[in-house]
């Protein structure tokens, strides 16, 4: 039985809570929040006790879920790390390298497992794209796309802060950085434009870049708080084949010289403001069924048990947070900006 402590009661601790709730092979023992009434709401829900001090919790657990502003990231890493506690940690790593370099030098001297929260990679359609994309059928990498927006009002948080959020290109946007460096692979250059388009929002609202692949190929990102449109699709074009995903969850993929075939699958594009994901169903005949497997919270935690590293790493965390950050200065400044290695 891995226990567990959760340091965060919002939107996103509640959704972690209560998907480690369903595991059998965990038991969250506590559960902390610097607003005690929020603390308490959740350890209700959960079961568990209720702090306001992260410390108080770190004698009980085998791991803790961090689930806070990134502001704080680095006190609550070293203190967890230090006391030998392996660590999940929500996206996106850090707001800036310097701090993204103290973590990694942190967890590794301490030795113990960190992953970061990037959802897509466990999340039906995009898993399946990536495999589907990684067999080699489709050919070499042409363009990967996402488009995604996600209602939400900056102006209620700390979101609207672009120092303390990174904008909707870090805070939203960084998932879908991190799925589409997992199809083509680091990213030499970007190209980027955001917006600020309600009233009194100190923090963009709006993104899309264009990405170049080290490696070859190029990808586009899409994002959005705004409520003006509902949208989203994903894809991966190739030189021998393309697999794309509409809005409704139908995933259509298409061979050189081949009929249009669909994949029936549970999807999960629409997303909601608290993290999670509105699931929805493709009724159409599909050539395969493809069932969900592990979640990323189960992932984790089989990580611990069976003493594997995660799939989401520090380092990898630290790439894309280097690949966003030159989408906002793109963003900034008007120019391209070569993402760089360092």
């Amino acid at each position: 039985m891995v226990k567990v402590g959760i340091v965060g009661c919002g939107g996103i601790g509640r959704h972690h809570a209560k998907a480690l709730a369903e595991m059998g092979n965990v038991r969250v023992v506590a559960v902390c929040d610097v607003i005690r009434q929020r603390a308490d709401r959740l350890a209700e829900m959960a079961k568990c006790r209720a702090v306001t001090d992260y410390r108080e919790l770190l004698d009980d657990v085998d791991a803790v879920w961090i689930c806070t502003e990134p502001a704080v990231r680095v006190e609550l890493i070293s203190a967890i790390a230090a006391a030998g506690k392996h660590i999940f940690c929500e996206k996106p790593i850090a707001l800036n390298i310097a701090e993204a370099d103290e973590i990694i030098r942190i967890v590794d001297a301490a030795g113990v497992k960190f992953m970061l929260g990037y959802v897509l990679r466990f999340t039906e359609p995009f898993r399946l794209l990536r495999k589907i994309f990684a067999t080699g059928e489709l050919g070499r990498l042409v363009n990967c796309w996402t488009r995604r927006y996600m209602v939400m009002d900056p102006r209620k948080t700390w979101h609207n802060q672009q120092e303390a959020s990174g904008g909707v290109a870090l805070d939203f946007g960084s998932h879908d950085i991190d799925w589409l460096m997992w199809i083509g692979g680091s990213v030499k250059t970007v190209f980027a434009r955001a917006d600020r388009v309600r009233y009194d929002v100190h923090s963009d609202e709006h993104a899309q870049s264009m990405l170049a692949f080290a490696g070859g190929g190029m990808a586009n990102c899409d994002v959005s708080w705004l409520d003006t449109a509902g949208e989203s699709s994903i894809g991966i074009i190739g030189s021998e084949g393309s697999i794309i995903v509409d809005r409704a969850g139908t995933v259509r993929k298409k061979m050189v010289g081949e009929q249009e075939s669909q994949i029936k699958i549970d999807g999960a594009m629409s997303v909601k403001p608290d993290g999670d994901f509105e699931k929805v169903r493709s009724e159409s005949d599909g050539e395969m069924s493809i069932a969900a497997t592990e979640t990323i919270q189960e992932h984790f935690v089989r990580c611990i048990e069976e003493d594997i590293p995660p799939s989401v790493t520090a380092r990898a965390g630290r790439d894309v947070l280097r690949t966003v950050l030159a989408i906002n200065e793109s963003a900034r400044t008007g120019k391209a900006v070569n993402v760089g290695t360092a």
